[in-house]
């Protein structure tokens, strides 16, 4: 009789319920059975996900409820309304999947899916063809931390073949996705068209994958540690930014390959997505500029800028409209909500350190360097360099103006 090893006492010790990612296909209906030996331990749950996008999703659904009641597990479905006529749509799919995964799973629980040896060769060639680094090339983590749970994928060592044997021998019903034979989806035609050439010429190419896989993780487990050196010598908190920056003078100190490095762990470490092969080679250039240049790489939901001798790492946020100019009120505070500004004339006044002699106060903001008056843009230049205010903060720094004649920043 086969048997298939879960390994599930990698699992941590507080772990309470297990979450089968279940389709209703061979692979997952074999690990639904390999489940029942874990019973005692374990609160077991099917979890359905219907994307609406198959033929027979009807159909899956009902087959994956069945079998839940068959096997005496509890038994969840959700549905995704997905555009079937959108682009990249297998993408898509599983950041839907994966976002409402991470978002029910609590501490204690662990998702399992039933992605194998197979799984593992298809990412590989899929990432390699899209021009991937270490990162890609590990292709599927066995496990990883999902919302405040975890995810674990007991069968990635375990061949197709060795599963369809065991759905074989233990005569196993399952149904198949229909969408799983269309050579629309790159997946499939690796599946379908290159894997079946590739295992004809080097009949074990499926456990060599696996072990590239394997050693690009351990590479990529090298270059993390690395770059966490890195970046405890090099990162460092500066005013108007609420992530860590980069010094430049640490950056220049490293050799080109070890700066990437750095700059790609320094993107993941603040959660957002690494910028690409020519973005990075384009921002390590600029590291040499001079020090008056202001180099701006645009990343996915952030730029990264250039002042006097940092990185910045700036999440966008949608810009908001701000008056030139707002007239201090006699009594009660002025709200600038854009910037968070809730200030009465007192406390103006006491921040100036001066008395109230019934001046006129006023606040403006630079929108553009054209807006500014010759008579003081030289002395608004000077107060931004003394305090040090990154040129794309300033046109959101209020000026303070007594009777006209401009006399600080509000910095507060």
């Amino acid at each position: 009789m086969i048997q298939l090893d879960l390994c599930l006492q990698r699992l941590p010790s507080d772990t309470r319920r297990l979450f089968l990612a279940y389709s209703g296909g061979m692979d997952s209906s074999v690990l639904l059975h390999t489940l029942t030996e874990y019973t005692s331990q374990y609160e077991i749950q099917l979890w359905h996900i219907n994307h609406g996008l198959q033929e027979n999703a009807v159909e899956m659904e009902q087959f994956a409820q069945q079998q839940a009641q068959q096997y005496g597990f509890s038994f969840r479905v959700d549905h995704l309304q997905m555009d079937s006529n959108a682009g990249n749509l297998e993408a898509r799919a599983r950041e839907r999947r994966y976002q409402l995964f991470e978002q029910a799973l609590h501490c204690g629980d662990v998702l399992l899916t039933a992605h194998h040896q197979n799984d593992q060769a298809e990412t590989l060639l899929l990432n390699l063809m899209r021009g991937s680094g270490s990162a890609g090339l590990r292709a599927i983590a066995r496990q990883r931390s999902l919302g405040s749970g975890l995810l674990f994928r007991p069968l990635l060592e375990v061949s197709r073949n060795e599963i369809e044997r065991y759905a074989l021998v233990h005569r196993l019903r399952w149904i198949d996705d229909l969408s799983n034979k269309s050579l629309d989806f790159d997946r499939n035609y690796l599946r379908h068209q290159v894997l079946p050439k590739i295992l004809q010429r080097w009949p074990s190419a499926i456990q060599q994958f696996q072990r590239v896989s394997e050693l690009q993780n351990e590479t990529e487990q090298l270059l993390f540690d690395l770059a966490r050196l890195d970046y405890s010598s090099s990162a460092c908190d500066k005013p108007w930014s609420d992530k860590a920056c980069l010094s430049v003078d640490s950056l220049n100190s490293l050799s080109g390959v070890r700066q990437k490095n750095l700059i790609r762990y320094w993107i993941k470490h603040h959660n957002l997505s690494v910028i690409g092969f020519h973005k990075l080679e384009q921002l390590v250039t600029q590291l040499e500029s001079r020090e008056d240049a202001a180099p701006c790489i645009q990343g996915n939901g952030f730029s990264i800028r250039r002042y006097q001798k940092y990185l910045y790492l700036l999440t966008q946020m949608p810009g908001s409209e701000l008056a030139c100019c707002y007239e201090m009120p006699h009594s009660g505070p002025l709200e600038i909500a854009q910037i968070g500004f809730s200030q009465t004339r007192n406390d103006v006044f006491q921040y100036l350190k001066c008395s109230d002699q019934g001046q006129s106060l006023v606040l403006r903001f630079r929108q553009d360097r054209a807006e500014s008056e010759a008579r003081y843009s030289h002395r608004l230049k000077r107060l931004f360099q003394k305090h040090r205010v990154p040129p794309w903060i300033r046109p959101r720094v209020p000026q303070i103006f007594l009777d006209d004649e401009l006399v600080t920043l509000w910095l507060l």
